[in-house]
């Protein structure tokens, strides 16, 4: 059975994002509160980018308020981690990347060398340890963030279109490491704009436009009949919609 995520519920009350007098999040309010996988669906420019930034700490609201089971976020919170797009790597050593970010969140040595193996093994990277990032592909990159997170054993993952650069094999390692996450009990928030990776992956859809909530819903009743007219368009693959 799974247990209860402690830092669940997640609160945003009416959260605005503003640059230049351009609100690109508006009058946000959400809870999401249960386990397995969230996934944030919206056109391009809808802002789904910035949301998983606003939930990391990585920018602040404008205004509103965001709280992890009432923690306020910031990005030095070791218990969650964001994996970007594009994922940022020294030119150093797999294997090097694992124990720098364990050092980092002062996880107690006896616990990193078996973390870091157990990493390396469950994201099939064991092999690669002692390469430089420049030398590993670009499915090799994004199995590398995931092992950068796994080594932190997070409690929630944020994941930004992970898979946007990967082909279809690449795509769906990635897919098989990221219910492993969810298996072994994290929370997973993840923007797609795969709807078939959507469709196989999400539990709860959140979807967004123009930086604004349209429709929060268990996954199957999303997919089968949405309640918003934006989006049953943007399921029918309509790129704009009027209004």
């Amino acid at each position: 059975m799974t247990q209860p995520n402690q830092h669940l519920p997640l609160c945003l009350d009416k959260v605005n994002y503003t640059i230049d007098n351009k609100a690109l999040i508006e009058d946000f309010s959400v809870e999401i509160q249960s386990p397995g996988i969230s996934m944030i669906l919206g056109h391009n420019g809808a802002g789904k980018s910035l949301l998983l930034k606003l939930l990391h700490g990585v920018i602040e609201p404008s205004s509103g308020t965001i709280y992890w089971q009432q923690q306020i976020p910031n990005s030095q919170q070791y218990w969650r981690t964001l994996v970007l797009q594009k994922p940022s790597f020294f030119d150093r050593s797999v294997r090097f990347h694992l124990e720098f970010v364990l050092s980092l969140s002062h996880t107690e040595k006896a616990q990193q060398q078996e973390r870091i193996e157990h990493a390396l093994d469950v994201c099939g990277l064991s092999e690669l340890q002692q390469r430089k990032v420049s030398s590993l592909s670009g499915g090799e990159i994004q199995r590398l963030s995931l092992a950068r997170a796994w080594v932190l054993r997070p409690k929630v993952l944020l994941l930004d279109e992970p898979t946007v650069a990967l082909d279809p094999p690449a795509a769906y390692q990635f897919e098989t490491l990221v219910k492993q996450f969810r298996d072994s009990g994290s929370k997973i928030i993840m923007t797609t704009h795969d709807i078939p990776q959507a469709q196989r992956l999400a539990d709860e859809v959140i979807f967004i436009y123009q930086g604004k909530l349209a429709e929060q819903a268990d996954a199957n009743s999303f997919f089968k009949a949405p309640t918003s007219s934006i989006a049953q368009h943007y399921l029918e693959g309509q790129l704009v919609v009027e209004g």
